[in-house]
């Protein structure tokens, strides 16, 4: 979390925001463009995160930490890549105190930049395999356990899992707000206005962060860079296990 220090505070009242992800979902892309155009800050951010040192799964314990926030106008965005499981008991208050925010990619995209990132580490955060198609097919493990209640046959399961969780509550819920990477990122001055008219923040000329701004690990963020990772075999495998979530999300084939 940021430090109180580095806790910046709106000069009236403004409500919170809170940006929740899949890893790899284009979560620090939507956060420094909530920094570039409006009033919030996404560096540094608060980490809802193991650093906190909380029992992230006692709904009290989540609920006492996101209290000592209560009613300030905090402009540090906060950022979790927590399953909705881990906030169903406590959604109401947090969806009075903060916009929440539900970035969501499409799953090849997602493995492909996952795969390279679990890589990078020199510690045990998930399955470190050969290729993107092993990679799909493994069960979730290490550090990336932290962010799922239940265990899930495989990491491709575990996107449509996370994914499915917050999508079906925003259906019903709309002051959580879902944003597409896809459309962040190739139709962004029109969903960046959308975004404004959800905040109630006006604004004329959006702004676009660059690709690598505070990003964990820097990758290639484009859409459809799965086409240089994935076999013929990966592809039929993801169309068996999430073509139908992928349809009713609005993320093409």
């Amino acid at each position: 979390m940021a430090k109180s220090n580095h806790l910046k505070l709106a000069s009236q009242p403004i409500k919170k925001a809170m940006v929740v992800s899949h890893e790899r979902s284009g979560t620090h892309f939507l956060m420094n463009t909530l920094d570039k155009n409006f009033a919030y800050i996404s560096r540094p951010w608060i980490n809802f995160d193991f650093e906190l040192g909380i029992n992230f799964h006692s709904a009290q314990a989540v609920l006492n930490f996101f209290k000592k926030l209560h009613n300030k106008p905090i402009l540090n965005i906060v950022k979790s890549h927590h399953h909705f499981s881990f906030f169903s008991k406590i959604i109401k208050y947090l969806v009075d105190q903060f916009h929440i925010f539900y970035i969501y990619r499409d799953p090849r995209d997602t493995m492909a930049s996952f795969f390279r990132l679990i890589k990078h580490f020199d510690w045990d955060e998930g399955p470190r395999v050969a290729s993107v198609g092993d990679f799909i097919r493994s069960a979730p493990r290490g550090g990336i356990l932290r962010y799922q209640k239940e265990q899930v046959p495989d990491m491709l399961n575990r996107w449509q899992d996370h994914v499915e969780s917050w999508y079906n509550y925003a259906r019903i819920n709309e002051n959580i707000t879902l944003i597409k990477y896809r459309e962040l990122n190739l139709d962004f001055d029109n969903t960046v206005k959308k975004i404004s008219a959800i905040l109630d923040q006006p604004i004329d000329d959006p702004v676009r962060p660059g690709l690598h701004e505070n990003v964990i690990h820097k990758g290639k963020g484009v859409v459809g860079g799965h086409k240089e990772k994935f076999t013929d075999e990966d592809y039929q495998y993801v169309k068996n296990k999430v073509s139908d979530t992928m349809q009713h999300l609005g993320l093409p084939w």
